[in-house]
């Protein structure tokens, strides 16, 4: 992931404003919520970008009055993602089933101290977590369940699991391939 700071400058009246992204699970914005504006005050907004797929991408991203419901500004937010250094890649066999299947796949703390870890996929309509957050010891090794959908034994060739930490900058990319 990644982000940048805009600014909007107010107009000359009081306005109460919200930023809508045209992606919200991609472009996330802070504040997420209408807020304040005074008349010729400057409000930041944090733009988080934060890739399921990799590729060139544009979103837009529009400040709009609430109240009166105007358009005030449109920003378009061009973006690249790349897919991160895949670290490992496990090859899961699942058998044809309509029910979803469980496996469960390793990751070790690199860090000497505990950390916690947020998880995220490419392909949420394929697979899930059993825990999307892992507090895993100093150097410890947990066991990362996912479950898969029957949908994944269709022709996917991989399925990306992100190992985020808290701030959502990737620390580990495995490759889950369905065989």
């Amino acid at each position: 992931s990644s982000g940048i700071n805009a600014e909007y400058g107010g107009t000359d009246a009081l306005s109460v404003v919200q930023c809508y992204s045209s992606d919200s699970q991609v472009l996330k914005l802070e504040p997420d919520r209408e807020f304040i504006l005074s008349p010729n005050n400057i409000q930041e907004v944090r733009v988080k970008f934060e890739p399921l797929e990799t590729g060139v991408r544009d979103y837009q991203v529009n400040v709009v009055d609430t109240n009166n419901r105007v358009l005030l500004e449109r920003w378009l937010v061009h973006t690249t993602a790349d897919l991160p250094v895949v670290s490992r890649t496990y090859d899961l066999p699942l058998s044809r089933s309509l029910v979803p299947t469980t496996k469960q796949i390793s990751f070790v703390n690199p860090y000497t101290t505990e950390r916690v870890f947020k998880l995220k996929t490419n392909r949420p309509e394929l697979l899930s977590f059993r825990d999307n957050l892992l507090s895993v010891p100093s150097k410890q090794s947990v066991n990362i369940g996912l479950v898969l959908s029957p949908l994944a034994m269709s022709n996917f060739n991989y399925i990306m699991v992100f190992v985020n930490d808290v701030q959502q900058k990737c620390e580990e990319c495995f490759a889950v391939r369905i065989t």
